[in-house]
């Protein structure tokens, strides 16, 4: 399996999800329920899948959603130190996953909300696994 070069994008909308639409709710830096929803990535939800190994692998992601909303921070749960993040412009950038240890990690997209003046949480997955399973 070659490394992973694959593109996302993110939609933000300022209400809840109806539950069968697709979009996973979260709550907002103002308390008020926001929801989000990813396209793309290796598992089509936004995720990044990798085999060890097999080199670095990255994501492209775009923000796909109301100009209003712009990529305010990208922050990790990564045990072992293999992702990074490099911003191109307010709404897109490049995940990187050096991909050189197993790994079941989470980078945490934060969305800045200009217009309410918020910040919404939004969270997919980065899984390195062993080669062959």
């Amino acid at each position: 399996m070659p490394a992973i070069n694959t593109n996302a994008s993110l939609d933000v909308r300022n209400f809840p999800s109806n539950g069968s639409d697709g979009y996973t709710d979260t709550t907002a830096s103002n308390n008020a329920v926001y929801s989000y929803r990813y396209t793309g990535g290796s598992d089509q939800a936004g995720g990044l899948r990798a085999q060890v190994g097999q080199g670095a692998a990255t994501l492209n992601l775009s923000l796909a959603a109301d100009p209003r909303y712009t990529i305010d921070a990208v922050t990790f749960d990564d045990p072992k130190g293999q992702l990074s993040w490099r911003g191109n412009a307010p709404r897109n950038g490049v995940l990187t996953n050096s991909n050189t240890d197993v790994e079941e990690g989470h980078y945490y997209v934060q969305v800045k909300d200009s217009v309410a003046n918020c910040t919404v949480p939004c969270d997919p997955m980065v899984i390195n696994e062993r080669v062959g399973k």
